[in-house]
């Protein structure tokens, strides 16, 4: 206690920490099974023959797929029963499919901005709590809709919940662990692992119905976990409720089983949080509880351009990342295989870059997220050259790898992104401008069905044209992340919002407080 200059640094890695990661680790399981299951259950497959027609290529029954509708009987070669076969949302009535996504990826979206706002306001846990029992119940009623109007309405619900419980939950997370720590366990407790779970789970329960069952049954354990979770303490901070904040502490200590020898002093305790308290109330001249809302988000300019770029490095590095997702199916191998390598590739460099956060301070987050970039650029810039010489066939193999790599690669720049998001923003307004940042990544994710069916729509067949849009939204996102926002890692974290501008005619700062 009496070498802590901070609150942050009461945070141990316990019992506690480990089970609040445990929490999120099963949530986030929820989260991306509930985002993804569109990529086995929106996955087309081959039509072999209708009536008395037998076709050689998928490109030939569409062509007479005005008559196979007509037939009671067509046969299928898939690898998923999904719901374009059952709703027969084939050929030119994919963009129905597609259209379906995008629609319960607007769900996320609005998700994001209501809940980011509540959380704020009224805490972290109680809407966690409400949002996960949402996904439970509308993800069962998903699962035994009888058509696909029905399937679309009770998804998009569902993804309203759920857009709301991923915006808190990794708030949450970071809120609650020690500040040299956010690197490292950012990346063990992330959507990767879980992306490998997925992948098995699609192998073993091959119908849609049935994996969106199981998916709603996976919010069973967070649930469970979250109710002997606490209120985050530095939220209770920030709102002036300086005693719930003392007795969360505190219960977290007794949790890790510390020894009544070394354990915090009630009353120190007490006053140095006060203290911290008041001393960040005045510098940022704020009234104790003051709610804030999205237009804070414009109140500074280090705000305003924190805000913007990471906003758009979500939406660009998970534009990229489920374009190549939602296409897997057209890329060679199995999408079971695919979809388990992309976890392991992504799982395997996240443990990485969160070992050399850990061990070297000079892994910073532009760092990290530079050389992710550099490397789908390079691969994006590669695919172009195959498909301008006309031989994506002759190196599909090596296409199929570099997809796969960049896949994990631009999960792994959302990580870094989402770590900076929560470093860079003080308390006040940490969960509002996670949410722009996840509302932005939805419309990555409302956009990304499109991008490599855009023939569907223009009548246009150019194969490189995705890959230049990918290219270009890349590109642009490296340069934004690398010059536009400060370094974050180990950076202390704030509770009000505080502008420091550089007065002119000298280098002395003043604080603009709002």
């Amino acid at each position: 206690m009496y070498n802590t200059v901070h609150s942050d640094d009461l945070l141990k890695m316990g019992r506690y920490s480990i089970l609040l990661c445990i929490f999120v680790e099963v949530a986030m399981l929820s989260q991306l099974s509930n985002t993804m299951l569109m990529v086995y259950a929106g996955a087309a497959p081959t039509i072999k023959s209708c009536g008395n027609m037998t076709f050689s290529s998928n490109e030939e029954a569409c062509l007479h797929y005005s008559y196979c509708k007509e037939q009671k009987e067509m046969t299928f070669e898939r690898q998923f029963y999904g719901i374009t076969e059952q709703f027969k949302l084939l050929c030119e009535d994919a963009k129905l499919e597609k259209l379906g996504t995008s629609i319960q990826m607007l769900g996320v979206m609005l998700g994001c901005v209501v809940f980011g706002q509540i959380g704020d306001q009224y805490g972290r846990k109680t809407p966690m709590m409400f949002c996960l029992c949402m996904c439970f119940i509308f993800g069962i009623m998903s699962a035994l809709s009888a058509d696909f109007k029905k399937f679309t309405i009770f998804r998009t619900i569902l993804c309203f919940f759920n857009g709301g419980q991923s915006t808190i939950s990794v708030v949450y997370m970071i809120e609650n662990i020690p500040k040299r720590t956010r690197g490292y366990i950012s990346t063990l407790i992330s959507y990767s692992p879980n992306v490998i779970l997925l992948g098995i789970l699609a192998f073993f329960f091959q119908q849609w119905d049935r994996l969106a069952l199981v998916i709603s049954f996976l919010t069973v354990p967070a649930i469970i976990m979250l109710a002997f979770l606490h209120e985050s303490p530095r939220w209770l901070m920030q709102k002036g409720q300086i005693s719930h904040a003392k007795k969360v502490f505190l219960a977290i200590e007794k949790f890790d089983g510390v020894p009544a020898a070394k354990s915090l002093n009630e009353t120190e305790l007490e006053n140095f949080l006060e203290n911290e308290h008041d001393k960040q109330v005045a510098d940022g001249n704020t009234e104790v509880g003051k709610q804030h809302s999205f237009w804070h988000l414009f109140k500074t300019k280090e705000i305003m351009t924190g805000t913007f770029v990471i906003a758009f490095t979500f939406f660009a590095t998970t534009l990229i990342n489920y374009s190549i997702m939602f296409n897997l199916g057209a890329v060679a191998g199995s999408i079971y295989m695919n979809s388990i390598l992309i976890g392991l590739l992504r799982y395997s460099f996240s443990l990485f870059s969160g070992l050399l956060d850990y061990k070297f301070e000079k892994f910073d987050r532009k760092m990290c997220h530079g050389i992710c970039s550099v490397v789908t650029i390079s691969i994006i810039v590669a695919i172009i050259a195959f498909c301008l010489t006309d031989t994506t066939a002759t190196f599909s193999v090596l296409i199929r790898i570099g997809v796969l790599l960049s896949c994990a690669m631009t999960s792994q720049a959302i990580i870094v992104a989402s770590i900076a998001s929560n470093e860079l923003m003080p308390t006040a307004i940490r969960s509002i401008s996670y949410s722009t940042a996840q509302l932005c990544s939805r419309f990555g994710i409302v956009f990304a069905p499109h991008v490599f069916h855009l023939n569907l729509y223009t009548g246009i067949d150019f194969p490189v044209l995705p890959y230049a849009i990918l290219l270009a939204i890349g590109l642009a996102d490296f340069i934004f992340f690398r010059f536009l926002i400060p370094e974050t890692k180990n950076k202390p974290l704030e509770d009000f919002i505080v502008n420091r501008t550089k007065t002119i005619g000298n280098d002395e700062e003043e604080e603009d407080r709002v």
